[in-house]
């Protein structure tokens, strides 16, 4: 702002989410619901989360750069609002896996849990401008179905977010059945 005033293009992305992302955040969600069965959750389910995917964000800049449009823009997806609890649903719809989310009471752990967020309500932005000018919208589903392939092409190596599947697992038999928080697949 301080050099190009007015004529300042500002993109704000939420999480950035598809294949060949080194975070492995969105990634880890992807191939844990792939796994299907009782997923373990430390945090509410109905928590909101805003990811995009890469090749959204990558063609609203083009978009914006190519259009010589000035402003800020909050390239945040999905097009239709999802919660925690509906991302990992999702994932295990592209996957063709059935899951059950279980709310557990999250570990003193310094490490960040992925797309958890304990002061989420401060995170949430609008896309409003963004889908205005053209943000493309790519189903949740479609971005989950490709980072599962480009997961499973690149051999699934480990992933240093998230619980390891020996963490959850004891994590989930102390929790003692757990807090069930939502059901996917048949039983609905």
């Amino acid at each position: 702002m301080a050099r190009y005033g007015t004529r300042a293009t500002i993109v704000r992305p939420g999480k950035v989410a598809g294949p060949h992302d080194p975070s492995d955040t969105f990634t880890y969600w992807v191939r844990r619901a792939a796994r299907g069965g009782r997923i373990a959750l430390p945090a509410d389910p109905a928590q909101p989360v805003q990811v995009i995917d890469s090749r959204d964000l990558a063609g609203l800049v083009v978009r914006l750069l190519l259009d010589g449009r000035p402003g800020a823009f909050h390239a945040v997806g999905p097009a239709e609002p999802t919660t925690l609890g509906g991302l990992i649903e999702t994932c295990a719809r592209a996957a063709g896996t059935e899951v059950e989310i279980v709310r557990v009471t999250p570990e003193t752990e310094t490490r960040m849990f992925p797309l958890v967020r304990p002061n989420w309500p401060t995170q949430q932005r609008s896309p409003a401008r963004a889908r205005a000018v053209g943000l493309p919208a790519t189903p949740l589903e479609a971005t989950a179905a490709d980072v599962l392939a480009w997961d499973r092409e690149r051999g699934e190596p480990p992933i240093s977010r998230g619980y390891t599947a020996q963490e959850e697992e004891a994590l989930l038999a102390r929790t003692a059945g757990g807090t069930p928080g939502t059901r996917s697949g048949a039983e609905r």
